[in-house]
């Protein structure tokens, strides 16, 4: 009971203080948890799969100066699958196509993926109705698909629909099974499954799989990589050869095998990537996209934020302990002991703390109620359970932290000299708050720096030169109607707001990766990425073409390349093939960024125009690219666009996006990250602020009598305000000296994962001093200016 009525004493007497200080510590404990769960999402990513140790992801690259990447051929599946160390393996296309389901006459819109039936045994898929494997590997009517469970529940409303049909694009489709969605942080997703067949089996060309492989129990990955490598090599002889039987080679064939496959293919590497490592594992992946250092900076944001709270409270306690002396020593001598007098003030510290964080458990479990696209997975209480408890144990530590030494500081006079004193401006306690304000101006400007370097970036991401005229481009997926085009271009152009039209296989930019190319011939051997166009791509994306020409409107199988390409592959020739036995490059056009800002634009790619020698590859141009004239509504042209296409479909499937909006939807992961950082600077400049507040109005209550005697002796107000400012400058020089070298190392360090960034300019770094030096004095004057202006005469006589 003493606690609790210490505790309301003193809440009384300093209201404003006590407010502002128990607030910080809720905000400070909120946050932590917040920051936390995001942590835990990257922590536990792909976690979900059984036996996750021993699962990897077969990653490779078709040159030494290739990127890794996920995707495979099958014939390479296909040779680990039978090496004896894999005990199991699964495997699915690259790619999922939009997919519309009709049940009972309503349409529900999902993504369609084919697999391999084994994927879900290495995934440790849950089966919740029918069964998971399929009855064959054909797909369609034959082989069914499976569906998620929250599929099922949009399109039957319940999750029991094994043996049910429904509707695609073009047949029904018995339901075999349906599963368990795949938690938010799993590199497999929720999509409908079906059957991938034997299309393209024992195929080494066309890398288009991706790949999960269960090793045995005690397996050496690394081992299996080197013997890997090998077994490919043979079985592409044996592939090359068969029709003479290896046996029946001579010497000098085998010699001229070896040395086309060191030429061509030697260059190629496979890898075994753990599942818990692919998130941050760096290839060019759709899915994967962690960094490391913004896990690192979220983990250092937890840590921080318990810091400069625990600095705020210990401050607060701190500045507290010398209007309690005389009262806490008054205690002694009526002869309560000394050892429960100190654990009472620890046990105030320690139950404010934990009340707070109680509060900001609370405050957590509301917030889980509202979804936002600033936070990834969930931040549900009963989700991060172990991390409550953990929380509460850290506010037990803050309270000790905040409660120990005030405690002792308070009951160290001796009560004689205690009752007599005053120990408001003791230069020991003076010390120890002063270097605590410092740690947390030194924080605060760390966190303003670096926020003003993560908007430089993204600022540079979405306002830098792409290469081509982004914002007034709309685009559509029309792989419905792509027999139409003809007519779609020439009904889309009769709109006087609309500008170009082209077609083309992607939409640019918006994809980390596309359709790699490798060729060789006697000479070269070159990696590119090939994109798919129609001959008026390039004018309708405002694409520059600096040696040779444009596509022309009867062209097929040419390419134009980008400066990159040409600069790399020094033999090219106008009007004549890239390669022996391929096709001509017409043109170069400039480099643009073709893929995020993540990748350098400086790597070779070619637009090609396909004609009969691509023909078996089917059609694939489903983009509609639509260039709006300017000083046109944009929204109302799109609306009309959108329209217009739904005539030719009929249906609602058709949707047309904003070019620029979708570029920005890439870098959602960053952009997510940024508005984090910058809510956590903001909150550790507040809690500042508030720590800041505190101590001055501590220090002019402890510096009333000098106030008022300066004023008598013909100090102004603005003198005397600007004596209690002065000793802020220091610490704010101090603090900024610091905070600055530091801040720079880290921007720098997430700079590193953009190939495409901006330079840290000097003029950040006296930026950010300026802004937190301007809310500091702010503060100080605001709580110094009634002690600045009180008459001298009631100060002096309260003294």
């Amino acid at each position: 009971m003493n606690i609790f009525r210490n505790m309301l004493c003193m809440a009384r007497r300093f209201k404003t203080a006590t407010a502002l200080n128990f607030l910080g510590l809720v905000i400070a404990f909120t946050t932590c948890y917040v920051l936390w769960t995001q942590v835990d999402y990257a922590r536990n990513y792909n976690k979900c799969i059984p036996e996750s140790q021993r699962v990897y992801r077969l990653e490779g690259k078709m040159g030494a100066d290739a990127n890794w990447g996920t995707y495979m051929s099958r014939g390479v599946i296909d040779l680990i699958s039978n090496m004896p160390e894999v005990e199991m393996l699964g495997y699915m296309n690259s790619f999922a196509n939009d997919a519309y389901f009709t049940v009972n006459g309503s349409e529900v819109k999902g993504q369609i993926m084919q697999m391999n039936g084994r994927l879900f045994e290495v995934a440790g898929a849950k089966c919740l109705s029918g069964k998971l494997s399929f009855l064959t590997e054909q797909g369609g009517k034959d082989g069914g698909v499976v569906i998620p469970a929250s599929l099922a529940m949009r399109a039957f409303g319940e999750v029991n629909v094994a043996g049910r049909y429904i509707k695609g694009q073009r047949d029904s489709v018995q339901v075999c099974g349906v599963y368990e969605d795949f938690p938010e942080n799993s590199s497999i997703n929720n999509y409908a499954y079906m059957g991938l067949g034997d299309v393209l089996k024992d195929n080494f060309s066309n890398w288009n799989y991706v790949c999960y492989v269960r090793l045995h129990q005690g397996v050496d990955s690394e081992k299996i990589q080197a013997a890997f490598s090998q077994k490919v090599r043979e079985e592409i002889l044996r592939l090359e050869m068969s029709s003479e039987g290896i046996d029946k080679l001579t010497d000098e064939e085998l010699e001229e095998f070896n040395k086309n496959y060191d030429r061509y293919m030697g260059k190629q590497a496979y890898r075994l990537t753990p599942v818990l490592e692919t998130y941050f594992s760096g290839v060019d992946s759709h899915e994967d996209k962690g960094n490391p250092a913004m896990m690192f900076v979220l983990q250092l944001a937890c840590l921080l934020v318990i810091v400069i709270a625990a600095i705020n409270f210990l401050n607060f306690t701190l500045a507290q302990s010398p209007m309690r002396v005389k009262s806490i020593n008054t205690r002694l001598v009526l002869g309560e002991g000394l050892g429960r007098l100190r654990l009472n003030l620890i046990g105030e510290s320690v139950l404010l703390s934990v009340i707070a964080c109680l509060i900001a458990i609370g405050l957590c479990a509301l917030l889980a109620r509202y979804p936002t696209d600033m936070l990834q997975g969930s931040i549900a209480i009963d989700d991060h359970r172990l991390f409550v408890i953990a929380l509460l144990m850290l506010a037990v530590v803050v309270g000790l932290v905040a409660g120990v030494y005030p405690a002792k500081f308070a009951t160290s006079f001796p009560p004689a000299l205690a009752l007599k004193g005053s120990f408001g401006l003791t230069p020991k306690g003076r010390k120890l708050r002063t270097g605590l304000v410092c740690l947390q101006l030194f924080i605060s400007l760390l966190m303003v720096t670096y926020i003003s370097i993560l908007y430089l970036q993204s600022h540079y991401i979405y306002n830098s030169d792409y290469g081509y005229d982004k914002d007034e481009v709309v685009y559509a997926n029309i792989a419905p109607m792509m027999d139409k085009r003809t007519a779609i271009r020439s009904e889309l152009l009769q709109l006087s707001g609309v500008k170009a039209v082209s077609f083309s296989n992607f939409v640019l930019g918006t994809s980390d990766t596309y359709m790699g190319w490798g060729r060789g011939d006697d000479d070269h051997n070159i990696i590119f990425s090939s994109f798919p166009v129609d001959w008026q791509y390039l004018r309708t994306m405002g694409i520059e073409v600096v040696e040779g020409r444009d596509f022309r409107e009867y062209d097929g199988d040419v390419y134009i390349i980008n400066e990159a390409a040409r600069k790399q592959w020094d033999w090219v020739k106008m009007d004549q093939p890239l390669l022996t036995n391929d096709l001509p490059v017409v043109g170069v056009c400039k480099d643009v960024r073709f893929t995020s800002a993540r990748h350098d634009r400086a790597t070779p790619m070619a637009f090609i125009v396909m004609g009969e020698k691509y023909k078996d590859w089917g059609d694939r141009l489903m983009i509609a690219n639509i260039r709006i004239a300017a000083n046109v509504d944009k929204v109302q042209m799109r609306k009309q666009i959108n329209d217009l296409l739904h005539k030719f479909e009929n249906s609602e499937r058709v949707e047309t996006r904003f070019l620029d909006q979708t570029l920005e939807d890439l870098y959602q992961d960053e952009f997510r990250f940024v508005r984090q950082v910058l809510i956590f600077s903001t909150i550790c400049l507040i809690i500042t602020l508030i720590g800041v507040f505190c101590m001055t109005m501590f220090e002019t209550e402890y510096r009333r009598k000098e106030i008022g005697i300066r004023k008598v002796m013909g100090s102004s107000t603005g003198e005397v305000l600007l004596m209690l400012c002065s000793r802020y400058n220091w610490l704010l020089i101090l603090s900024f000296v610091l905070a600055a070298p530091v801040a720079w190392y880290i921007g720098q360090q997430w700079l590193q994962s953009f190939a495409e960034r901006t330079p840290i300019y000097w003029w950040l770094f006296p930026l950010a001093l300026l802004v937190v030096a301007i809310v500091t004095m702010l503060t100080v004057v605001i709580q110094s200016w009634r002690a600045a202006n009180e008459n001298p005469v009631n100060s002096i006589k309260n003294e």
